[in-house]
Parts: C-alpha cells; structure tokens; sequence
C-alpha cells in the first residue's frame, strides 16, 4: 500500500473524505520538527471538522512536551491527565477553536502509561462511532503503542515524509501490519514518493482487535491563520449537550481505579502468593528508562538492543502479554538505559537523539525499576530457550527485562520457570545488582 501523500496546503479538500468513515484516527509526529507536527495536526482538525458540519474533538496526548496549546495560543488550566487521574470534567477541559473540541494535556502525570492503557478509549471509540463524530489523538509513536483503542487510521505528520526503515517507521509499519490503515502522510509540499507499508487487515478484522501496538528542518514557509477563540464555558456546554455530551460522559465525570499498563492475560500462570521482593533498596536503583520500540520477533528486538549496547547503552528487552482476539501475543519491548531520575533519562533521549541512535522525538520515559538477574548463563545461552537475556555492566550478571510492576514480571517469571532458569527479580543499580 502506498502512503499517500497530504500537502498542507491542500488538507481541507483531502482530509474530509479521507475520515469520513473513521471515528478514531491517530496523529504521529515522524519529525524532531514538533512545532511543525503540531500546527499540522491542527491543520487536519480544521480540515476535518469543515466547519462546523462534524463534531471534532482533538486531544493532546504528548503528555511529556505538549504544544498543541501553544499553536492557538491557549493556557489550559485542566486537560486530559486531569480528566483521567483527578476526575475533572471534560466539559471543563475541553475548548471549542475553529468548531473543534480541544483537550489539551494537562497536569505532569509519571503515569502516562495508565493513561494510554485507560480502557475509557474503547469506550470513547465507540461513543464517536455511534454519534457519527471524530476522535483526533496526537501522539508519539511509543504512545500508539500502549494505546488500549485501535484506532480507524494513522495519519502520518513529516514536512519530508518518513523513511519505514527507521525507529519511528517501524512501529508504524508494525500498526499498520495489525490492520490500522495508514490514511496517509502529512507534508510541507507534494512529492511523488511515498514509502510502501504492508496492506492493512479487513475493516472486520480491525474492529474485532482489540490489542494495542508498538516514535533540522527548517521552518515551514506556510501559516495557517490564527483560530479565533471563542467564550469557553457556555459554547463548549452547550455543544455537548447537543450530542457530543454522552461521548464526554464516558470519560469525564470520576477517576476511575487505575489498571496496570499492559495486563497479563488470564492463561498466563500466576505468581506464588509469597512474590520474590527485589534484593536491593528501591531508594539505590536505577528506574528510569526509555522506551523506543516494541517488535512482535524476538529477533528484532534483540537486534536493536544489541545496536544500543555496541554504543554503550545499556538496553533491555521486555516480553510483554497484550490481549487480542485469538488469545494474547507476546511482545518485547525495547528499552535504552537505567537512570535514577526522569531528568537524567529525558536528558540521555536527547542524548540518543544528539548521537543517532533514535530519530528526534522518538522515545517514552517511564518508570521501569525491576529486572530478572540471572548469573552462571551467558546472553547466547538464554536467547537460545527464547529469554531476551542483556549483559549488565559488562559484568557477570545477566538481566531479562525492565518492568514496571511485579505483576508485570509475571509472564517473563513463568517463561523463565519453564526453562529451568534461576532467575532473582532485583532493582537495578550501578554495580552488580
């Protein structure tokens, strides 16, 4: 399938046909250009909302350096972090500019992957179905990843088009391999060349899978005018009460109880009530980390992992169990560095960027602390039973993913169980852990 080319110049003849028959359709910046990628998601949500004649709803899911605010100009006092962790409404969050429904970020969350895990997003996929409306999510690439809805397309944002074969390229090309259409790809100009990714799965198939997928140029000549703003609080309630209101009811009225990130399926065996603890104090690890990609081979993700650690990065990789319509499949994770702040980790992403080794706004820092020490077993060893064993240190320990949660090791912990692999579950540190 050829991505097809979407000049901004020409978004609003191209892009109301082009979701007209979507609900759900994510925004993915594949550029270090972010203030570029933000003013051309606002392009596509004013394109699509052909004034006034659909209902439009954008949300800012960049939750880590959001600037979606900054193109028109807005302070946000509440947005959607607010309305999932603190149970603020959404009729207060949400600002109408140039007939689209606005939510912006909101508060700082350390909790991002509760928030694109929330199952709320199936629920709200749906909602905007039934209503005839349209959900715009701008988000990174690791965040479509962890995203609970799939969505009806991905449009893709790159003043110059995106290469399949980066880090970026590929989680995309992996969401459009699991049936995600890709609707095309925003550019500064028109160009003939476009990338070739794989065909999608039917529209059946996409609507029966429900497991989630594995993120200098110069300035753009082209401007797009200045919304203008209007009153928030009367417009934004009287326009959901005209139908976008049962929509925003899913989401908006009292925090429900958080989920864990990436559940383990019922089939996965469960852990012994007395859960090994990490031998080392929580107060001297190194939690941080930063995720750039998720691979459904095995051998991919070791690959990437390798690239990292030949550049003196310490890297992880991490099974994780995702939910789908024939049972769960397994992913991994790959996840660069163990810092012990998310300042340090943000600053070592800009160091990836700086350096090459990830595309420039590539890359989620979360909070991964525990890992698998094995000793006695070479990586080869491990990697030969289907374990993503890393070296550590360039010690002797070797370390089998980077989780979150104890409840998230469960699957990793049972893998190991069946290869008669001895295995301590540590927080990781400087030295041996």
């Amino acid at each position: 399938m050829m991505a097809r080319a979407l000049p901004r110049s020409r978004l609003d003849n191209l892009i109301p046909s082009l979701v007209e028959a979507q609900a759900l359709v994510a925004l993915v910046p594949a550029t270090g250009d972010l203030e570029w990628a933000a003013a051309a998601a606002w392009d596509v949500a004013r394109a699509a909302a052909r004034q006034g004649q659909r209902r439009v709803a954008l949300v800012d899911l960049w939750v880590e350096e959001p600037k979606l605010h900054e193109v028109v100009r807005l302070t946000p006092t509440e947005g959607i972090v607010d309305a999932f962790e603190y149970g603020v409404s959404l009729t207060k969050a949400a600002h109408e500019i140039d007939h689209v429904f606005f939510i912006a970020a909101g508060a700082y969350t350390t909790h991002a992957g509760d928030l694109f895990g929330n199952p709320r997003w199936k629920k709200l996929h749906g909602g905007f179905r039934v209503e005839g409306a349209l959900l715009l999510l701008y988000l990174s690439a690791g965040g479509l990843a962890r995203l609970s809805a799939l969505p009806d397309g991905l449009i893709v944002l790159s003043p110059e088009g995106f290469e399949p074969e980066s880090s970026i390229g590929l989680g995309i090309t992996a969401t459009v391999e699991r049936g995600t259409p890709l609707l095309g790809v925003v550019r500064e100009r028109w160009t003939p060349a476009a990338p070739t990714l794989p065909e999608p799965l039917s529209r059946s198939a996409r609507r029966s899978h429900s497991a989630p997928l594995p993120h200098p140029i110069p300035d753009s000549p082209y401007h797009s005018p200045r919304p203008s703003r209007r009153t928030r609080p009367l417009v934004v309630v009287a326009a959901l009460a005209a139908g976008v209101a049962g929509i925003w009811a899913l989401l908006g009225i009292g925090a429900e109880q958080r989920s864990s990130r990436l559940p383990v399926p019922p089939a996965a065996p469960a852990l012994p009530a007395a859960r090994p603890q990490a031998s080392i104090p929580k107060a001297d690890s190194l939690p941080w980390t930063v995720q750039l990609a998720a691979y459904a081979r095995l051998d991919k993700a070791l690959a990437l992992a390798d690239r990292l650690l030949a550049a003196g990065m310490p890297a992880f990789v991490t099974p994780i169990a995702l939910p789908g319509p024939r049972g769960s499949a397994v992913w991994y994770r790959v996840l660069a560095g163990a810092y012990a702040t998310r300042d340090s980790a943000t600053a070592a992403r800009a160091a990836l960027w700086t350096r090459g080794l990830a595309s420039r706004g590539q890359g989620d820092v979360l909070s991964a602390p525990y890992s698998f020490s094995c000793r006695g077993l070479p990586p080869d060893s491990l990697r030969a039973r289907g374990i993503p064993g890393v070296p550590w240190r360039g010690d002797s320990a070797v370390l089998v993913g980077a989780f979150e949660t104890l409840e998230q090791a469960s699957l990793t912990e049972a893998q190991l169980k069946r290869a008669g692999i001895q295995a301590t579950l540590v927080t990781r540190m400087g030295t041996t852990p």
